[in-house]
């Protein structure tokens, strides 16, 4: 037997998989750990799995049956792909090193009181080699609002003042201060203590291994990918239009005249913490408590104001949007009867409560609220630009367009024969010409959300969706083999479906202090690149590669902004660990020389169909069912 033989024998063959079964024990050991730390709390699933010594055991057991395997397929002879494997083990080194070595912890000041010892994250109390001062901590708002800016705690250490904020650290004979929390009378404040002389140096230089072995790795792949070829695929969309029903009051509505009501929302206003035209406070107001953009005809300014005019007209309406899906009536939860009026049925559902709550401020006159002293009003061009974003539900007519695409699409993949098989060509350029004409739609929404918001509109779910589906259609137009493929515009399609659904809180606001940093746009971009490509490497297995290196570089710039903000470059977040499920589970069809099974088209894509259920996990899952550091979304 020759040696090529007996490396290709059963036994070597089994032991090329194990590191593979072990990489999905893993992923489901952690999957598990995020439902006990919901269930039971992140003290449980710390003791349970994260901090576990069978946990630790895995991964050094993955590291070292890895480490067998690759030197088995002689994996140097592939430099590129040598050192991509290699960069994993030096992070998982950094990794234990950062578990064994380093020290965390909480210190608490008050002001005026030094104190050189900080409570462990085992409850015990250690000495710094120094000591700190509290000297004072403030809360910056944004001008004229309450919403926090930023976090300032200025501390004395050796003689030296240190300003300690989100994203701005003290570094002090090896250990970092991170701002973490305050107390209540603004007289205290908490540092986060951090001090790992190793392992992070080590981490990042597995981060910055990883990256340079898979920009290598893509290179060599590029003439490989330009004569990508596939195939095509059917897919399509029902769509269904609900009629609205009528009002409950045959009664007309006072409005007031169309020349005063375009005075009025161009007035500004202080709303969600920031300086807005009256009209965006009138439009996410109609659609928190209805649900929709119009009311029977009405607009969002006409509602507000005629609100206003006739109170107890209005309190008939069936205008608040109910948990069972039905429509409720002002009257349903005051009581007219009685002199002042009572509240009556609240409390069952704490929406409804807050949409009845609107209402009240609306009528007292407290929901509009005039720019404070101070505060700098919006320039008009952001006013006027704010109010144009306002009369567009750009997420309704790009999945409408995008459905429309989708079934053209369809229509290509049957002409091939019959009628319409010398109309093809045609069709195919038509939906190139709708995809990029859909591509500057949801481009010029993306610019004008960025320039009314100030920052890039990547903060929340309905940003982030946004953004993914301008990904797809990017990487639509631009990919040649996708621009055959029926399916690869129904993901777009899908997403801004799920974004038009959330549409009835899509409020822009300002940043939280923690987003207030330079890897917000790096991390978030980059990772909604990868979602994107994910999905549609369902369609066209040869974007796997690219997704999965994508997704690998969002979350190891994830951890390096972890560490700037919180002091630690991995947490066990649910995010992070849904996201490292989500690398660990797209990974293996990449490794088809040791998992022969999955060269198969068919069993590739059902494969990926289960691993699409892992990414909407990472990605909705995660905000909705878990929660974590990331839901300030």
């Amino acid at each position: 037997m020759t040696h090529a033989d007996s490396r290709s024998s059963s036994p070597w063959r089994k032991l090329r998989l194990w590191p593979f079964v072990l990489m999905m024990v893993l992923a489901v050991a952690i999957a598990a750990a995020t439902l006990v730390e919901e269930g039971w709390g992140t003290a449980a699933a710390r003791r349970m799995v994260y901090g576990s010594a069978w946990f630790t055991a895995l991964w050094v057991v993955l590291a070292g049956m890895g480490l067998r395997v690759m030197l088995g397929l002689r994996l140097w002879k592939r430099p590129a792909t040598f050192a991509l494997h290699v960069s994993f083990l030096v992070v998982l080194s950094g990794a234990l090193l950062t578990a064994l070595t380093s020290r965390q912890g909480y210190l608490h000041l008050r002001q005026g009181i030094p104190s050189s010892h900080y409570a462990r994250d085992n409850s015990a109390t250690a000495s710094l080699p120094f000591t700190a001062r509290l000297d004072s901590f403030c809360i910056l708002h944004y001008p004229g609002t309450e919403a926090p800016q930023d976090y300032v705690s200025r501390v004395r250490i050796q003689d030296s003042t240190y300003v300690i904020s989100m994203n701005r650290i003290a570094e002090v004979e090896g250990y970092r201060l991170y701002q973490s929390s305050y107390d209540p009378d603004l007289q205290g404040t908490v540092l986060k203590v951090n001090y790992d002389p190793w392992g992070t140096g080590v981490t990042y230089a597995g981060y910055l291994m990883l990256a340079l072995s898979m920009m290598c790795s893509l290179l060599a792949d590029v003439p490989w990918i330009r004569r990508l070829r596939g195939r095509c695929k059917k897919a399509g969309c029902m769509m269904a239009v609900v009629a609205m029903g009528l009002p409950a009051s045959a009664e007309p509505l006072p409005t007031l005249p169309q020349s005063r009501l375009l005075m009025m929302e161009q007035e500004q206003v202080m709303w969600n913490d920031r300086v807005a035209p009256m009209g965006t406070m009138a439009q996410e107001f109609l659609l928190k408590i209805y649900g929709r953009r119009t009311y029977h005809g009405l607009s969002p300014m006409q509602v507000v104001s005629s609100w206003q005019m006739a109170p107890r007209q209005w309190a008939e309406q069936p205008i608040i949007k109910l948990p069972s899906g039905g429509y409720g009536c002002l009257s349903d939860f005051i009581d007219y009867s009685t002199m002042p009026p009572r509240l009556k049925g609240l409390g069952t559902d704490a929406r409804t409560d807050e949409k009845v709550g609107l209402i009240l401020m609306l009528m007292q006159g407290s929901l509009v609220k005039p720019l404070p002293e101070g505060v700098a009003p919006a320039s008009h061009a952001r006013i006027r630009a704010e109010l144009c974003y306002n009369r567009i539900d750009w997420t309704l007519w790009g999945m409408i367009a995008c459905f429309v695409l989708v079934a053209v699409s369809g229509v290509c993949a049957y002409a091939r024969l019959g009628l319409l098989r010398a109309r093809r060509p045609q069709l195919l350029r038509m939906v190139h010409a709708g995809s990029i004409a859909l591509w500057l739609f949801l481009a010029v929404s993306f610019v004008l959300r960025w320039y009314i918001a100030a920052h890039i509109p990547l903060a929340n779910s309905y940003e982030t969706m946004a953004f993914v589906a301008l990904c797809i259609l990017s990487l639509r137009i631009a990919v040649p083999s996708l621009r055959q493929e029926t399916g690869a515009l129904l993901p777009a399609a899908f997403v801004l479906l799920v974004a038009h659904l959330s549409e009835s809180d899509p409020c822009i606001t300002p940043l939280v202090p923690v987003l207030h940093s330079p890897w917000l746009s790096a991390h978030v971009s980059i990772i909604m690149l990868s979602y994107a490509m994910l999905a549609l490497s369902i369609i066209d297995r040869r974007m796997l590669k690219t997704a999965v290196f994508l997704l690998a570089a969002g979350i190891f710039l994830g951890a390096v902004w972890a560490n700037v903000s919180w002091g630690s470059y991995w947490s066990w977040d649910p995010k992070e660990s849904w996201a490292l499920v989500t690398m660990l589970v797209y990974s293996l069809p990449l490794h088809t020389q040791s998992i022969p099974w999955l060269r198969s088209d068919k069993a590739y894509r059902i494969y990926s169909l289960v691993a699409l259920c892992c990414l909407a996990m990472t990605y909705w899952g995660v905000n909705y069912l878990l929660g974590g550091m990331h839901s300030y979304n």
